[in-house]
């Protein structure tokens, strides 16, 4: 069994790395060429420029070294990544207006495009034009098609095996006496930590909006480690400070890797995640090309090449996920099903900021 300083010290520089990030790729087959290349046999978009959003860090890394070339290859285009967080692109879009986006295709977290969405940012997709939005699981596929979430991180629970007798089911587990003062939960300024008091407000009245339940739920279970983001909770967990929390699938996989004695549970009422909602900007002139590029991005080779390297769910239901790699991914097409999905704009634009003022002054203050 490894001691807490051998798996402090193995997976330390996890901590910096962006939730869905995992250093190295399993080699996939080279991706299809999109639809509008296959049907033109050349480059159509030869000379035009697509600007897409990216994360930073390994993020970045893979889109330029794994994912980009291909499809610039095969198109002609070339794809300018704006580096940065959901909420810096939301705040740019709406500067600049409607009519005229920084960017072209907008990938970031449902919480962020949600509210853009509703102020007419994105575009329908057209299946003609992304054929292979056919493939993706019918629940993340958004009202209209306005938006698809393309990569998953499911959210459950994780538990150091060799900490814990009685392995956690069900959310309300947490709450085992076994595991007080033990327990890592987000805490408000990630979106994890809304959705977990959602999620109890279901268990528990059968209405997720019922928020006010899952705050009170919630502080029964003080004392209990909070965090702001995953790279936090794998090292709580390293160090056996938490020996239960609410974990990404994807964090739990990496830390197995690293030999960190850790299981991840699908509880029984369900999961969240964070997920990658992928968009065309309605102001985009170059509409035809941001098709094409989010076309190659749900392809079933490009979606396991994401799969492989991150351990994330892919959207795309043709992705094969077997052998050790179905070790890694727990949730696969077949119970993308049991993943919650909650009314964002409900929350964004009503009790968001009861909440967090909330969460501060009865949680995070006590």
């Amino acid at each position: 069994m490894p001691s807490n300083r051998t798996l402090r010290s193995t997976v330390m520089g996890l901590a910096l790395v962006f939730v869905l990030l995992l250093a190295g790729c399993t080699s996939v087959q080279s991706p299809a060429a999109p639809a509008a290349v296959e049907a033109g046999g050349e480059q159509p978009f030869a000379g035009q420029t697509l600007i897409v959003t990216s994360y930073g860090g390994t993020w970045e890394e893979f889109m330029r070294e794994n994912i980009l070339p291909d499809f610039e290859a095969e198109t002609g285009a070339t794809v300018e990544l704006a580096v940065g967080l959901s909420k810096d692109w939301m705040a740019k879009l709406r500067a600049a207006g409607v009519d005229n986006p920084p960017y072209d295709v907008v990938i970031a977290n449902e919480t962020w495009i949600s509210t853009g969405r509703l102020e007419g940012f994105f575009d329908q997709l057209s299946t003609d034009a992304i054929p292979n939005i056919e493939d993706i699981h019918p629940a993340l596929r958004m009202q209209d098609d306005i938006g698809v979430l393309g990569l998953l991180n499911p959210l459950g629970i994780a538990y150091r095996t060799d900490l814990v007798e009685t392995p956690p089911t069900s959310w309300l587990d947490l709450w085992n006496e076994e595991f007080k003062g033990k327990v890592g939960i987000y805490n408000i300024a990630n979106s994890a930590a809304p959705q977990f008091l959602m999620m109890l407000a279901k268990i528990e009245t059968g209405d997720p909006k019922n928020w006010e339940v899952g705050l009170e739920k919630i502080k029964e279970l003080a004392p209990f480690k909070q965090t702001d983001f995953s790279g936090d909770m794998e090292n709580l967990l390293i160090q056996g400070e938490v020996v239960v929390g609410i974990l990404d699938a994807p964090a739990a996989a990496r830390l197995k890797q690293q030999g960190v004695p850790i299981e991840f549970v699908l509880p029984e009422e369900g999961l969240f995640m964070f997920e990658q909602n992928m968009n065309i900007t309605k102001g985009s002139q170059v509409k035809d090309l941001a098709a094409a590029f989010l076309d190659y991005m749900l392809s079933e080779p490009v979606q396991t090449k994401w799969a492989a390297a991150y351990y994330v769910t892919p959207g795309n239901t043709n992705v094969t996920i077997e052998g050790e790699l179905a070790q890694l991914i727990p949730v696969t097409a077949e119970k993308i099903g049991m993943i919650e999905k909650w009314d964002w704009i409900w929350l964004n634009t009503g009790p968001r900021e009861e909440m967090v003022n909330r969460w501060n002054r009865e949680i995070s203050g006590q």
